[in-house]
C-alpha cells in the first residue's frame, strides 16, 4: 500500500478521490498545485462547489454514470476562469470502491505545441506545393526553348560545353520538381481499398516492367512466396514497394559480382511480412536507420538516382500501419524486412 500511496503522491498528474456523493476525500500535491489551494481548504468540499461548471458541461452526469456502471470516462476539456485563465485538461474518471477517482492532466502547453507544429507543417506543404506546381510550367517552356536553340546553329562550337552544362542544370531542376510532385501525390492520395492479391502475380508484373534492367545487369532473382502466398493490400502500394526495392537492388549492385536478389514472404500472428535481400553495395547504418528514408537522402552518390525511392516505400508502408527493419553491411548487401500490417 505504501508503494501505491507513493505513486499517487509523486504523480505529476492531479489525482483526486471522491465518495459516492462527490465529496472530496483525498487529493495529491499535484492536484493542490493545480487548484491553487491547500489541503484544509479543499478536503471535504463537494465537486460541484469546487467546479461550478461541472453540471453545465455534462461532466457530473458522466461521473454519475461511472459510479453506477463502472465504465471509465475520458475527455479533453477547455476551461476558462479568472483563477486559471484559459487551460486545456485531459480528464480520466474511474470507479474506486463506491466512489470516484479523477485523474487530471494539464495539456495546455502540449496542445499549443501541436497547433504550432500543425501550422508549420501546413506552411511547409503549401511552400512545397507552390514550388512544385508553379515551377512546372515555366520549366517546361525553358526546356522547349533549350531544345529549340540546340537544334539551330545559334550555339557555336566554342560555346557547346557551356550549353551542355545549362542542359544538365535544367535536367537536375526538372528531376527535383518531378520528385516534389510525386511526394505531393503521395501525401494527397487517400488510402486505396485493400484487394485480395497473389504475391507471385504482383511480382511478375513488376519484374516484367524491369525486364530490360534485369537483363542488362544480369541479375538473378529468387522468389519464394509459399509461406504467405496471399495478402489483402492495395495493389498499387505493393507494386510500388516491390518496384522501388528491386529497382534499388539492381541499381546499387556490385559491378564485379554476380548480383542476387532474394525475395520471400512469411505469415505471423501479427500479419504478413515481405523480405527482400540482396548482395549489393550495402549501406552504412551506424548513425541511424531512419536517415535512409528521408527525402533526397542518398547513400551512394556515384550512382545516378533521385533519393526518393526509399522515401516512397516507407511512406506507403507506414500509411498502411506497417514498419520496415533494415540490416546492411558495406560490400555485403542489404535486407529489408517489411511488416505489411494485419490483413
Amino acid at each position: 500500500m505504501k508503494i501505491l500511496k507513493d505513486f499517487i503522491e509523486n504523480s505529476p498528474d492531479s489525482i483526486s478521490l471522491y465518495d459516492e456523493k462527490f465529496n472530496l476525500l483525498e487529493i495529491n500535491d499535484a492536484g493542490l498545485e493545480l487548484m491553487k489551494m491547500n489541503r484544509k481548504q479543499i478536503i471535504g468540499e463537494n465537486l460541484k462547489s469546487l467546479f461550478p461548471d461541472v453540471q453545465r458541461t455534462g461532466r457530473l452526469k458522466a461521473y454519475k454514470a461511472v459510479i453506477s456502471g463502472g465504465n471509465p470516462f475520458m475527455s479533453e476539456d477547455v476551461c476558462q476562469s479568472k483563477k486559471f485563465g484559459k487551460k486545456q485538461f485531459s480528464v480520466r474518471a474511474f470507479m474506486t470502491g463506491k466512489g470516484l477517482a479523477i485523474v487530471t492532466r494539464d495539456i495546455t502547453a502540449l496542445k499549443k505545441t501541436e497547433r504550432e507544429l500543425l501550422k508549420t507543417n501546413q506552411r511547409l506543404e503549401e511552400l512545397t506545393f507552390i514550388a512544385a506546381h508553379d515551377m512546372k510550367s515555366p520549366l517546361t517552356n525553358l526546356q522547349s526553348l533549350i531544345q529549340f536553340i540546340g537544334e539551330t546553329d545559334c550555339i557555336k562550337k566554342n560555346c557547346q560545353g557551356l550549353f551542355d552544362k545549362v542542359i544538365t542544370s535544367i535536367e537536375s531542376i526538372s528531376n527535383t520538381v518531378y520528385v516534389l510532385n510525386e511526394v505531393i501525390a503521395i501525401q494527397e492520395s487517400h488510402l486505396p481499398n485493400n484487394e485480395h492479391l497473389k504475391f507471385r502475380k504482383v511480382f511478375n508484373v513488376v519484374t516484367e516492367s524491369l525486364a530490360a534492367q534485369i537483363k542488362e545487369a544480369k541479375v538473378k532473382i529468387r522468389a519464394d512466396f509459399s509461406k504467405a502466398p496471399d495478402i489483402y493490400y492495395p495493389q498499387l502500394y505493393l507494386q510500388s514497394i516491390l518496384q522501388n526495392l528491386i529497382g534499388n537492388s539492381i541499381k546499387y549492385r556490385q559491378p564485379n559480382k554476380v548480383s542476387l536478389i532474394e525475395i520471400k514472404t512469411m505469415q505471423k500472428d501479427e500479419g504478413s511480412y515481405l523480405i527482400i535481400k540482396d548482395n549489393g553495395l550495402g549501406m552504412d547504418l551506424s548513425s541511424s536507420t531512419d536517415n535512409i528514408f528521408r527525402l533526397f537522402k542518398r547513400q551512394h552518390t556515384h550512382v545516378e538516382g533521385s533519393g526518393i525511392g526509399l522515401y516512397i516505400v516507407n511512406s506507403l508502408v507506414e500509411s498502411h500501419g506497417g514498419t520496415i527493419e533494415v540490416t546492411s553491411e558495406i560490400n555485403k548487401g542489404t535486407t529489408f524486412k517489411i511488416y505489411l500490417g494485419y490483413d
